[in-house]
């Protein structure tokens, strides 16, 4: 059986974390963190704004460059389709000014409870304060990640879902760029 790393738990991570365990795949979500989602807390001043509900084209619009490279994810995983994840959990929505979409009670821990409950269904193992060091690959592919303690965790996919370098205070510094 493959066994998937996911390392980063922010909203990409679980929803890559979740979306892997869905398919069967032993999964793993490392987040160096000690919860999930810290950057989702502070999105939308803290009331979590989900997505927007234009229109795929709409939102391709106000790509600045190489929109081509959004298109597929887009219309792979939609803005309708995090709403409907969302409304699955238990997470109503509701659009407000500028077609930005927020959870009914405006608590983004309400959205990371969801997102959590998501990766719970889905088997995901979860591992947090794990900050991975490095991926491990031999000529043959990926055989793990070194952990920053030092221990290795055997794996033969691996997902980086790190972020950028946004909002350091939160976790996004960079480490998946190094």
């Amino acid at each position: 059986m493959d066994t998937v790393i996911v390392i980063g738990g922010g909203a990409a991570g679980i929803l890559a974390a979740g979306a892997a365990g869905s398919r069967g795949k032993k999964v793993i979500l490392l987040e160096k963190n000690n919860k999930l989602g810290k950057k989702i807390f502070i999105t939308g001043k803290g009331r979590c704004n989900l997505t927007n509900d234009g229109s795929i084209e709409e939102l391709l619009d106000h790509v600045v460059s190489n929109r081509n490279f959004l298109y597929s994810a887009f219309y792979s995983f939609s803005n309708t389709d995090i709403r409907e994840l969302m409304h699955q959990f238990g997470v109503e929505t509701k659009v407000e000014r500028g077609n930005r979409v927020f959870p009914i009670s405006d608590k983004s821990s309400d959205v990371i409870k969801a997102l959590t409950n998501y990766i719970n269904d889905n088997n995901v193992d979860l591992r947090l304060e794990k900050e991975v060091k490095d991926i491990i690959a031999t000529n043959e592919g990926i055989v793990g990640v070194k952990l920053k303690d030092g221990s290795i965790i055997e794996c033969n996919k691996v997902i980086v879902a790190t972020g950028g370098m946004s909002y350091p205070t939160t976790g996004s510094t960079g480490d998946g760029y190094r």
